[in-house]
């Protein structure tokens, strides 16, 4: 894995602040918005729709820098067991055939591809048929990765380092193939602080028993960690959308795998609305908002 993480050009930031610039705002907005979040290393979000029209021109512009992309794969069946991100494919073939293209897209390119959030805590809440499809797709997944692409690597879900115990994820991560993966993910779209999540990381290293697996976290909003229990309890369904005072985090960082802590990543795009929730009660998910992002760079 090497130090420098791709910057994508096409993120809704990006494009606003462009737009901004054009329009010859120079507001201190867009200063934020550019220079604290358009300008960090992020992760682009792929989902189940043809790969190369997603990915190639990233793959294209890293390779040309030598710098390393992001990719999250969001496109499982039932994804986000038909909750607020629902959606997916519609069949384990669908899904299987769609890894095999993204891993062979990729190549022997280096990448990084945090596979499919979410999928591994929600286990225990589906019946045995959706759990034998969802582990025949990343185990399908990850071994397409192994093959096609071996400079890739790939993340499995690891939970969000709080709510998810390490003793409830350690024996999914073993079915879904974490042995062939390089490690799992940790607080996706999250806030909890990164010590806690190095903490739940470790233990759950420990129970798997595999010293090579490695793990990643997501420090783009958890600079001033969770939301305090008294929001959480006041808001027990919907806490986690855009609570206020949350805070951007570390930017990305290579760490080298130093007791298997591979690297701190932006996974989540600051400013990206989680749906109409907290301080942004009239949005819809994923759509941008410029005062959310700048909210985040003040932690209000």
């Amino acid at each position: 894995m090497c130090d420098g993480f791709h910057v994508l050009t096409d993120t809704q930031a990006h494009r606003w602040c462009t737009t901004e610039f054009r329009a010859g705002r120079t507001t201190t907005e867009r200063w934020v918005v550019w220079d604290k979040v358009a300008a960090v290393p992020q992760a682009k979000w792929v989902g189940p729709a043809p790969i190369a029209p997603q990915i190639a021109g990233i793959l294209e512009a890293s390779g040309e820098i030598g710098a390393l992309p992001v990719f999250v794969a969001y496109a499982i069946p039932f994804r986000d067991a038909g909750g607020a991100s629902s959606g997916g494919f519609r069949s384990v073939k669908e899904y299987q055939a769609w890894a095999k293209s993204f891993a062979q897209l990729v190549g022997a390119a280096p990448a990084v591809v945090l596979l499919e959030p979410d999928t591994l805590i929600h286990m225990p809440g589906l019946t045995a048929e959706q759990r034998r499809n969802r582990l025949a797709c990343l185990t399908f997944a990850v071994q397409a990765f192994k093959q096609y692409a071996p400079n890739t690597y790939v993340y499995l879900d690891g939970g969000d380092g709080r709510y998810n115990s390490p003793e409830s994820l350690a024996p999914w991560l073993r079915q879904a193939g974490v042995a062939d993966a390089r490690g799992f993910a940790v607080n996706v779209s999250n806030y909890n602080t990164t010590e806690m999540c190095e903490s739940f990381a470790a233990e759950l290293r420990d129970l798997l028993g595999l010293p090579d697996v490695g793990f990643v976290i997501d420090t783009s909003r958890n600079g001033n960690g969770p939301p305090p229990d008294s929001y959480i309890h006041a808001n027990p369904s919907t806490w986690w959308g855009n609570p206020p005072g949350r805070k951007l985090g570390d930017r990305p960082q290579y760490l080298g795998g130093v007791n298997g802590f591979d690297a701190k990543l932006w996974v989540k795009l600051p400013g990206e609305s989680d749906g109409p929730f907290g301080v942004a009660p009239h949005s819809s998910s994923s759509e941008f908002l410029p005062r959310v992002a700048q909210g985040l760079y003040y932690g209000r």
